[in-house]
Order: structure tokens, then sequence, then C-alpha cells
């Protein structure tokens, strides 16, 4: 084996996704030395100026800013009703150990941060807020400004703007110019703030250092397994240790788990934070399937699609008592990795439509989740689908653009599951979670997660923002140089 080095930080984070890099942030800007070890490098492919990359070139990479990278850039506070235990279809959607008022100015801050563009309006459930949007929301063009107002004159349905993380602003250097590709597509212009330009460029201009090409092999403690003193990693070829007080994990839904079990020790023989068995467990995620308002040759010129949602059926229907979901629009798709069988189909679809999706909670339970080991991760359960409350989302969906005048598509498919949480989910109770309410794992002090797998549930709404706030506020609980 190659030498060894050893290097000091007062915090160490492991992952540039959008939890690590807003943790980070927020250590960088109190004065902490922080350093964030990435296995990936840096995606800067060479590509014409709106030439994006699909997801699906994205998707089996390590990069910096992790899966932000073609995200929607979609930033939503969660609803108040979603921190606490709420009677669903099939189960429980569990009680968070914080509360919205908690995370509210968090939420403020993350949205000046990445340039959140929104707005209240029509929004039935829109929480309270202690600061202004920072930015207007971004405009209707002009087929979604005709849809909007047919939705609201013909079906009496009020429609909601989607905050958007997006560099827009015309005329003073935003590098947006809302061109229809930007959900599932990465940006060559940096217009969309990803956990690179949302969270980790100011990080580093506050003092963070960042190492590309670092693979985390494992977390290291105290010899009596109750403190964390750091990471070890490999940087081309050669290992080294980091020592820290604090070390983060920002690895993903699967990263993290599989990490914490990598580490186990004698004292932690089935993985670090894993006292509990719910290392892994618990996934919660949302159910997806899509619904296509049909328009002639819509899409013959380009235009941006992705500023309208509808959260009427949020809390619940006119026929059905529990949270059914959203009906938001998305950036205009292709049929990328279809079969040759269906992909004229599909294309023809796609030109003569508006493209909108329907999104509702699946649930967690302890058999949700994966079964980890040292050859990886292993799926046991899939998060549970409320089958009937998206067969009722459906049909609403349906009647809504139908009364807006238009013939719609709507397959009844909703097997994807969007916007996964939960495999290292906080909670009160140390028999029943990973970290508790400020991120800390209840097994070792100074071991933190920090990315979307503390949420104990997905909400039904996108969960960039609420990951974010939630990495912002553990940051500003840690304790100086501790």
């Amino acid at each position: 084996m190659p030498g060894t080095q050893t290097s000091s930080y007062d915090a160490i984070v492991v992952g540039t996704g959008i939890g690590g890099s807003t943790f980070a942030y927020g250590l960088a800007r109190r004065g902490l030395r922080v350093a964030l070890v990435e296995r990936g490098d840096y995606f800067k492919p060479d590509r014409p100026d709106l030439a994006p990359l699909h997801v699906s070139f994205l998707r089996d990479r390590h990069v910096v800013g992790g899966l932000t990278k073609s995200y929607g850039a979609a930033m939503y506070r969660f609803r108040e009703m979603d921190f606490g235990a709420i009677d669903m279809e099939r189960g429980v959607s569990p009680a968070w150990p914080i509360n919205y008022a908690d995370l509210e100015p968090f939420y403020g801050e993350v949205e000046r941060l990445f340039r959140v563009h929104g707005s209240s309006e029509n929004d039935p459930l829109e929480p309270p807020r202690s600061t202004p949007w920072p930015h207007a929301p971004i405009p209707h063009q002009g087929p979604v400004r005709e849809l909007v107002q047919r939705v609201t004159d013909r079906a009496g349905v009020p429609v909601c703007r989607v905050p958007r993380a997006i560099d827009y602003d015309p005329g003073n250097g935003g590098r947006c110019v809302l061109c229809k590709h930007c959900d599932a597509y990465y940006c060559p212009r940096d217009a969309k703030m990803d956990a690179e330009v949302g969270a980790l460029r100011p990080a580093v201009k506050a003092g963070a250092e960042v190492q590309v090409r670092a693979e985390c092999l494992q977390v290291v403690t105290t010899p009596d397994g109750k403190r964390v003193t750091g990471v070890r990693v490999r940087r081309d070829g050669q290992e080294e240790t980091l020592l820290a007080p604090v070390v983060a994990l920002g690895c993903g839904l699967k990263g993290t788990p599989q990490l914490l079990y990598r580490s186990r020790t004698e004292r932690h023989p089935h993985g670090l934070a894993n006292g509990s068995g719910a290392l892994g467990r618990f996934w919660a995620a949302h159910s997806q399937s899509w619904v296509f308002p049909l328009s002639l040759g819509v899409q013959r010129e380009p235009f941006h699609q992705k500023t309208f949602s509808i959260h009427a059926f949020y809390a619940s229907a006119p026929d059905w008592k529990y949270p059914t979901g959203v009906i938001q629009a998305a950036g205009f798709i292709e049929p990328i990795g279809m079969s040759r069988r269906y992909r004229y189909f599909a294309q023809a679809i796609l030109a003569n439509s508006f493209q909108t999706f329907l999104l509702s909670e699946a649930l967690p339970s302890r058999e949700t989740g994966f079964a980890l080991s040292d050859d990886g991760v292993k799926e046991i359960g899939k998060p549970i689908v409320n089958t009937r409350t998206m067969d009722v989302l459906r049909r609403h969906g349906i009647e809504v653009f139908r009364s807006a005048g238009y013939r719609v598509l709507a397959p009844r498919m909703f097997e994807d599951f969007f916007h996964s949480v939960g495999t290292a989910r906080m909670g009160i109770d140390p028999a029943e979670s990973v970290v508790n309410g400020d991120c800390q794992t209840h097994d070792v002090e100074g071991l933190y997660v920090v990315d979307s797998c503390v949420l104990p549930s997905a909400g039904t709404l996108n969960t960039g923002l609420t990951v974010a706030a939630v990495a912002l506020r553990a940051a500003a609980r840690v304790p100086a140089r501790a």
C-alpha cells in the first residue's frame, strides 16, 4: 500500500450533493475549516450553448453537485402538515422531530442562496413566511399562459407557480434564457442553481476545500466507538486519513448507509449509527405518473414549460379524505432510452402536448429499504404506494384539463419512485431512527448525516429545498470548534 498522509480540519463533509454542499457552506461561513470529499470530479463537458445533456448521461457517474446537476430546480417548502403524523390510505406518514417553525428561517436563507423565484399566489397551503420571496416568479410563456388561464376560468381550479432555483434576471446578467430543456437535463450555462453553483461555490469562497476523485473508505472513531475522529480516503491510489471532530455524510440514499455499514467496528458491529437497525430502512418517496393535455403542434416553437402547478388536492380531494398530491408541469421531455417500438408514438404525443406529472406520497416502514453488506446494498422492500390515492389524483388531473378544454392522455402507470428519502432517518427515539433532529447520529458523537436520507417522509412536494434547509439548520447547531 502506498504511503499514507494525515491532515486535520474542523469538519469533513463526504459528498457534494445539495445536503453536503449546503452543510459545508453553513460551517465555512462561521469560520470553520472544512474539507469536502467527493468521489467524482467536476462535470464540465464540452457542449455548445443550450445543448444540454439528459439525466441518463449522468445516472451512473459520480460528479460534484451530485444528482442536482440534472434536477428540475423546483424548490418548495414543505407544508406545515407534512411535519406531523398524517393518516393516509395505507398507513401513517410519520411525524418529524422538528416542525415547520424550526425550519422556517433556514428555508428563507436557502431560498436566497439558491436565488429561488416564486410566489404564494393561489397556493391554498403555502406556509407562513418571515421573509419575502427573493425573486419574482418565472413568467408563464405563451402556450402555458393560455393553459393556466383556461384551467382557472373554465375548470375553476387555482393554479400556483413552481418555485424555481435558476439564475433568471434578464437585462442584469442572468444566465438563464428560459430554454425548453431544464427539467432532467444538465445546464451548460450554469444557469440552474444546482448544489455546486448554489452552495458549493459559496462554501469555497468562504474558505472550504474540495478534494475531488477522493473515495471515502471508512469513517473513523475513537477506540471506544463513542466519538468520530475523521475519515480514511483514497485519492489517486494513495490513502490518507483526514482528522476532524465533525464528520458529515451526504452520499445519497444508498451510499450513506453503505458507508456507515462499511465503517462498522467491534462496538458497532452492524454499522456506525445503526444501534436501532434502522440504517438502510424506512425508505420513503413519491409515486409519480403522467398526464398529457393535448394541443396540436403546441411544441412546434420552443418555450419554457415548468412554471405552473396545482395544489388544490394536496390535503384532500372532494371525494377523498386523505392527502392526495399535486399536479406539476415538467420541463420538455424526450423519449430517450425508449425502444424503437414506442419511440415514434411517444415523440408524436410529446410534440403535441403539455407534459405534466402527478406526485403522491409513498410511505416508509421498517420493511421498505435495503439490506447492507460489504458487496453493496440489496433492495428488500419498496415504499408503500397509496394506490387508490394515485387513482383519485389521476382522475382529478384528467377532469381539470378536460374541463379546461383539452383532450387528455393519462396512462395508468406509477411504479417509479421519485425524491427518495429516509434510509438514515431523523427521530426522537434512538430505537427507531439513525439521527436526531439536529442530524447528529444517536450512537456516535460528532457524526452527522445531512442528505435526503434523514427526511422521515417525502411529503408530496419536491424535496431539494427541505434537504438544504435541514442541512443548513444542522450546520448552525454544530458546536463551534467542536
